[in-house]
């Protein structure tokens, strides 16, 4: 009857300490538990080379989508990136949208140090006065042929696969980030520096790329339909 009295206390005093050892419980399994989405591995941040930045940039195809110097094209401008190195890797590593991820057996966290400080030294001030200026289509044809731009690029900015020169009419590419692929450009292509071809010169070249019709749609040519 002793035994029995004291029973109720007892278990009482169990119920009470239950939520607290389930509480700890819960708390020790998800310590223990590997995250399902780590952070990049780059926490700390060796010191970026700016200058192998540039090549890293270009070699990594990174320019491809987003310009020779960060300033957009296909894909959003990267250049003096105002975020965190953090987040930048995060966005190399993790990225939205139609971005395939690069990791860091493709690319090391080093290199995505040395991009960093390539992007952050970029200088994007747009050509003086491009936005300004009126392109004449009829003299930008002549400018294309005789610079030789239809060499690689085609007649009509078709673009070559012997070549590798990719489409340029009409141009995805707003007129500065056009001037930039002119005058600093990726690949086998020489650069034309402002002294070459001057901001009028891309103005008209654009405005001609400009008045080209798009290319057509593969269910528009009769020989892929049939």
């Amino acid at each position: 009857m002793k035994a029995s009295a004291h029973l109720p206390l007892r278990l009482t005093f169990a119920l009470t300490l239950l939520p607290a050892a389930l509480a700890a419980s819960s708390l020790a399994h998800t310590q223990n538990r590997p995250a399902q989405n780590p952070p990049p591995r780059a926490q700390n941040v060796p010191a970026g080379n700016a200058q192998k930045g540039k090549y890293a940039l270009s070699t990594h195809m990174c320019a491809t989508c987003h310009g020779p110097e960060g300033q957009g094209a296909v894909g959003p401008a990267i250049a003096s990136p105002p975020r965190p190195f953090g987040d930048f890797a995060r966005y190399v590593r993790q990225p939205a949208g139609k971005m395939p991820p690069f990791t860091a057996q493709a690319v090391s966290d080093a290199d995505l140090a040395d991009i960093y400080a390539f992007l952050q030294s970029a200088n994007l001030a747009p050509p003086s006065n491009l936005s300004t200026l009126t392109g004449n289509a009829q003299n930008g044809n002549r400018i294309y042929a005789s610079y030789g731009c239809y060499e690689c690029h085609g007649r009509v900015g078709q673009g070559s696969q012997s070549t590798s020169a990719p489409r340029i009419g009409p141009p995805a590419l707003t007129i500065d980030a056009f001037a930039r692929y002119i005058h600093t450009p990726t690949g086998n292509m020489p650069p034309y520096t402002s002294t070459v071809v001057s901001d009028q010169d891309v103005a008209d070249i654009y405005a001609f790329l400009k008045s080209l019709p798009p290319a057509p749609s593969a269910k528009d040519i009769p020989l892929l339909n049939q």
